[in-house]
């Protein structure tokens, strides 16, 4: 028997309101993260930008891995990952083209070396395609870990198609699909594991705070081959600090998605949904911004909150849904907007079922019912019919 595919409400009743918060919070914080690069000379920005690192793109890798699947894509598959991911990439590519143009730059055209925030992107692309073969191995997380780390000694792995990225990164989705498989389920739902993750959480922004001087930016991105690392333990150290890295934004971000209630957060899990509209959408703003001097203005630690707020209230525009409505062509090409017209699912004999036929309201006409004929004698039944009287 061919199940029957989970109806709307069924589908959205499985789906886990907390992934959607945690989506909108990492986008939310990679705004901010942009808005303050300016005015990271300030001891409080210095530390903001440093301790929420493990709440950015970690948390949007994880999140991302969550909802991906390990099976090998059919033809179909392969074509909405290239319409998904690749068609937006090469859109918005233009588009940083275009507005660099505007605002007075040359022109610069954006394929190996990816313009500013889309090597996302190309990761993504490059993350969903090694899912099945790396869910393949015995010890995927593991090996993920250690090609993070060796990938930095390697002068081939650099910026160009984010090649050093898209590895470096890579066990931060590997962790959510696990964790979509039933890894650490026991931890994300235990109320006893509530105030550990919190306590983790703040001590590590204690710690950064303190150490924020001694950390070097340059270490976050994690882009090319290991240069500031080497400085500190020598070449054969420097996977060291990549590792505290990845030990760092792992554990953080898990601890986020722990604290994260699994309930629906007014308007927050909403816009969480249109987290990719954020952090595509949000770039072209925080550039304009930067070439008109407005993040200059704040160089008071009492006049950055004026630019958090500012990029609080942009994630929040940008995951609206009429920004959604305007610009879904060019983030989420070919996806349906919510209420057209869907494919019916087929069954397994390979119709098309019919469509249930709609419940009448009170203002429709009653149908007639139907009429029933007697049903002819069988050839083989020897008793004769009765016949009725008049």
């Amino acid at each position: 028997m061919t199940p029957t595919p989970p109806t709307r409400p069924q589908a959205a009743a499985s789906r886990d309101p907390r992934w959607d918060t945690a989506r909108w919070l990492a986008g939310t914080l990679v705004v901010v993260g942009h808005a303050i690069e300016e005015i990271r000379d300030l001891d409080s920005m210095r530390w903001l930008y440093i301790a929420t690192w493990p709440l950015r793109i970690p948390v949007l890798a994880l999140v991302c891995g969550y909802f991906s699947s390990a099976r090998v894509p059919d033809a179909r598959a392969a074509r909405r990952l290239l319409t998904a991911v690749a068609v937006p990439y090469l859109v918005f590519s233009a588009a940083h083209t275009v507005q660099i143009r505007l605002m007075g730059g040359g022109w610069r055209f954006f394929l190996g070396e990816t313009a500013w925030g889309l090597w996302f992107l190309l990761a993504l692309l490059f993350w969903r395609v090694a899912l099945p073969y790396a869910a393949a191995l015995r010890h995927p997380l593991t090996l993920s870990v250690l090609a993070a780390l060796l990938v930095g000694y390697f002068d081939e792995f650099g910026p160009v198609f984010t090649a050093s990225r898209a590895v470096a990164f890579f066990p931060f989705f590997l962790l959510g699909w696990k964790i979509r498989q039933g890894f650490l389920s026991g931890f994300l739902s235990a109320p006893a594991t509530r105030l550990p993750s919190a306590a983790a959480l703040l001590l590590a922004m204690a710690a950064v705070w303190w150490l924020r001087d001694d950390i070097r930016l340059a270490w976050l991105p994690m882009r090319g081959h290991y240069g500031s690392e080497s400085a500190v333990f020598g070449a054969e150290g420097a996977w060291l600090v990549r590792g505290t890295l990845l030990l760092y934004g792992g554990v953080l971000a898990v601890c986020l998605i722990r604290l994260v209630p699994r309930r629906r957060i007014p308007l927050i899990t909403a816009l969480g949904t249109g987290g990719m509209y954020v952090y595509l959408l949000h770039i072209f703003f925080v550039r304009y911004a930067r070439h008109h001097g407005w993040t200059d203005l704040a160089d008071r630690w009492y006049e950055a909150p004026v630019v958090i707020a500012a990029a609080v209230a942009l994630a929040v525009a940008l995951a609206s849904p009429p920004v959604r409505a305007l610009t879904r062509p060019f983030v989420q090409p070919g996806r349906a907007r919510p209420g057209g017209t869907r494919a019916l699912p087929r069954t397994g004999t390979g119709r098309v079922p019919r469509p249930r036929q709609a419940a009448r309201g009170p203002l429709s006409a009653p149908s007639p019912p139907p009429v029933r004929l007697p049903a002819p004698p069988s050839a083989a039944d020897p008793r004769p019919t009765a016949r009725r009287g008049p």
